[in-house]
């Protein structure tokens, strides 16, 4: 059912719990999986060098590995993708652009409200502008 799925990534274990998820669907479907990671857009101003914004992305990509590298590679075929920009924009446009079946995003579960009240602006700008389904998955502190 799904060929390509990307999954938004935070470095904190809802970020980690929705990966590992990922993997699984990734695994049980023979899908490509694509780990995004925004870094701070204010690496994109004037005056910030290309050097910094490549410095913050193998920072980015050295924290992955080391943290998230392991359950990544549970789901086959992969690919890391991490710059500096807006996080919903960028999941939206990376969907469209990889043709993503699929994205997945960890959300906190707190308390009994909805599951839209877990999610952050981020969270409901991916939802409302995602060229595909998206997947929320819980997590509970």
């Amino acid at each position: 059912m799904f060929t390509r799925i990307l999954v938004a990534l935070k470095y904190n274990e809802t970020g980690r719990h929705a990966l590992s998820v990922a993997a699984e669907l990734a695994r049980i479907h023979g899908a490509e999986l694509i780990a995004f990671h925004a870094l701070d857009y204010r690496l994109l101003a004037e005056g910030v060098s290309a050097a910094e914004r490549d410095q913050a992305c193998d920072a980015a990509r050295r924290r992955f590995e080391q943290e998230s590298g392991p359950i990544f590679q549970e789901g086959g075929a992969s690919d890391f993708v991490c710059l500096p920009a807006d996080p919903a924009m960028a999941v939206c446009r990376l969907a469209r652009e990889r043709e993503a079946d699929l994205i997945v995003l960890g959300c906190h579960q707190r308390g009994q409200g909805s599951g839209l009240s877990r999610m952050d602006y981020t969270g409901m700008t991916i939802m409302d502008k995602a060229p595909c389904p998206v997947l929320l998955v819980p997590y509970s502190d």
